[in-house]
């Protein structure tokens, strides 16, 4: 998880002159989603209150909001976001356009054959993802093609998983420990539960590279539900 502190702060003021953690926080925020975001984040403001974080603004796309929520969700002491980011509309969109779109997104995406195959409604903006697929990452890979799409204010996924219920428990932690022992991740340090298909983990690895690697595997997982990646990257 980052760190605020390691941070040079930028305008804070209080009374013994040193920034609060609150101010902390949102300068950290800030500098991450300028850095990560570039452009994107011209429009974003954000403000802090004991570890609650308001962030809005207004973004082009769909996407653009869900990844400044997930780059304040990694800062340390941050305990709740409020995204009140706006997507910008375009009158000149409609849904027809949208769905189009949407469906090319899905038919290019060479990384799997399902969501080349999936089907998308939209209504005033909202899309309604639709068919079938093996994994949890399917699903959620086409989420996130459809929230790239200009117009799209929120994505509802109708995806059905065909191998939910097919695998135990304990067959899932064990095919996660295998694909894990497979590639280059400190998984030794990674402790798995699994409860009706629902897998959490916790534990530390190396970097945030590793925590997301970790959960994407999982995710990928036949027979899982959700996953809760509560792994901790080490501090080096």
């Amino acid at each position: 998880m980052s760190n605020p502190k390691s941070k040079k702060t930028k305008n804070a003021s209080q009374d013994n002159g040193k920034p609060t953690r609150d101010q902390l926080i949102v300068d950290y925020a800030k500098d991450q989603i300028e850095e990560k975001m570039q452009a994107s984040a011209m429009d974003i403001n954000c403000f802090c209150r004991d570890g609650f974080v308001h962030v809005s603004g207004m973004v082009d796309v769909l996407a653009e909001k869900q990844r400044a929520e997930e780059i304040i969700g990694k800062i340390e002491g941050v305990r709740k976001i409020e995204n009140k980011i706006t997507v910008a509309m375009d009158s000149n969109i409609t849904d027809k356009h949208m769905e189009k779109e949407v469906l090319l997104r899905f038919q290019e995406y060479p990384h799997d054959d399902a969501v080349r195959g999936l089907g998308v409604k939209v209504h005033d903006g909202g899309a309604s993802l639709l068919g079938h697929v093996d994994n949890l990452k399917s699903a959620h890979d086409a989420m996130d093609l459809a929230s790239q799409v200009r117009g799209i204010k929120h994505v509802v996924n109708n995806i059905t998983i065909d191998t939910l219920g097919d695998y135990p428990d304990t067959t899932i932690s064990n095919h996660i420990i295998q694909q894990y022992s497979q590639i280059p991740i400190g998984y030794k340090d990674i402790h798995r539960k699994v409860s009706g298909g629902v897998v959490t983990l916790t534990g530390y690895v190396d970097n945030l590279q590793e925590v997301e690697l970790a959960g994407e595997i999982a995710k990928g997982t036949e027979g899982v539900k959700k996953v809760r990646n509560r792994l901790r990257a080490r501090d080096k």
